[in-house]
Formats: structure tokens, sequence, C-alpha cells
């Protein structure tokens, strides 16, 4: 099975700097496609629901005032 990354978790991950190094990497090319189309994907399916519906625990990640990661295990 195909896996699709939706187009709301590329414009998260893919900024203007993340772009701009997938240009320099050459792989901008390859991920360019996730911008195209109508069809967005951003909402759970049933495997996904099913996965986290499955789980005890969790991580939660925020980004500090200064920039850096933090990160939770719950």
């Amino acid at each position: 099975m195909k896996t699709i990354m939706g187009h709301r978790f590329a414009e998260i991950a893919f900024t203007p700097n993340v772009k701009k190094a997938q240009e320099i990497n050459g792989s901008r090319r390859s991920y360019a496609r996730l911008d195209i189309g109508e069809v967005h994907h951003d909402v759970l399916g049933p495997r996904e629901a099913a996965f986290i519906a499955e789980r005890d625990s969790f991580y939660m990640a925020t980004v500090s005032e200064t920039g850096w990661p933090y990160i939770q295990h719950r």
C-alpha cells in the first residue's frame, strides 16, 4: 500500500528554508509533487486512528521561546 503525505504536513515541514535545502541537495523536485493537486490528504484515516487508539502513551513536542525543541513522553 502506498503512503501519501498530506499537503498540510508538507506545508508545515517544508518551510522556505527547507525547500531551499532540498533544492541544494537535489530532492526538491521529488517533494514538490506534494504541493500540487487539489486533494488535500490532511485527515487521519482509519489506519492512523486505529494505530493511535492502540497506544497508551504519546510524545508531545513544542518549541521554546528561544527556538529549542521541548519533547515530553506521556
